[in-house]
């Protein structure tokens, strides 16, 4: 038997590396991917009826409900405030059904509904505001759960600004199909002006709308209005606009992962994600 040469076998040896590493990104990737509360359901009357919250209170808040803080002081203004938020924490221990859409050749998203089903299995959103930044990791392109997100544009009316995949352009969507994705964060922009939020907003709709989609889309393309984006791109370009770095790893490209991971944002809210974690 011909022995092989020593380029065969050190082409063989990196091409064995580079599967096994590709089957423990693949592992990594899809373990545990979505999040569900373990502490037992506590009763939140008594917490919800103080006159002040404390720092604990609102981390505890936000590991039985899935809220932030700017949620729960939002929804204790209302007079149904409190009973809004033990809805939430139901919504929030509710284990659910998921169901796998293909979105393309590649890509693919879990939901809480099938596309023949009566779209009745979702969760409330909490009170959202103009710049608020929605992210998921329930999409995945060849087992890489790269997530999307996209920006609020107007609260009032449920629209989003997003760039969602090769072939498209960057457009306005309605938001409730962030009802169905079994994994969602709701991120703001901390001690922000409303001023600062009102011209990233201005900014995403006259200078980002209309994009071409590039996975590849890098963050430092000439002019104030970048020739195409993705996702997370155009969110990083919309708060740059304004000063604002949301890259927490300061790399050539931006993900949803590293948005999440930003230090500037804070939790409005999650569902299927670990409070502990940030990604």
């Amino acid at each position: 038997m011909k022995k092989l040469s020593t380029k065969v076998k050190i082409f063989i040896s990196l091409g064995t590396l580079f599967i096994n590493l590709y089957c423990f990104f693949i592992l990594a990737n899809n373990y545990n991917i979505i999040y569900y509360p373990t502490a037992q359901r506590a009763n939140l009357i008594q917490l919800l009826d103080r006159a002040s919250l404390t720092g604990a209170d609102y981390a505890q808040l936000l590991r039985q409900t899935g809220l932030g803080r700017p949620a729960v002081d939002d929804l204790l203004r209302q007079s149904d405030g409190k009973a809004e938020i033990i809805a939430f924490q139901q919504s929030y221990y509710t284990k659910n059904q998921l169901f796998t859409e293909k979105l393309n050749l590649f890509t693919s998203q879990e939901t809480l509904v099938a596309n023949s089903l009566n779209k009745s299995d979702n969760f409330g959103l909490a009170p959202l505001r103009n710049g608020d930044i929605l992210i998921t990791k329930s999409t995945q392109t060849l087992f890489w759960r790269h997530g999307h997100c996209g920006i609020v544009t107007d609260a009032e009316k449920g629209i989003t600004l997003e760039s969602l995949e090769p072939g498209t352009i960057s457009m306005k969507q309605d938001i409730s199909k962030w009802r169905y994705y079994p994994t969602l964060k709701v991120l703001r922009l901390k001690n922000a002006d409303e001023k600062v939020i009102e011209n990233i907003v201005k900014y995403s709709e006259s200078s980002l709308t209309g994009l071409k989609y590039s996975i590849f889309a890098s963050k430092y393309q000439n002019g104030i209005i970048p020739k195409s984006a993705n996702c997370s791109q155009l969110i990083w370009q919309a708060f740059n606009s304004c000063g604002y770095n949301l890259d927490s790893n300061r790399g050539i490209l931006v993900t949803p992962e590293d948005i999440a991971k930003s230090p500037l944002l804070e939790i409005v809210q999650i569902k299927g994600f670990d409070p502990e974690k940030s990604w």
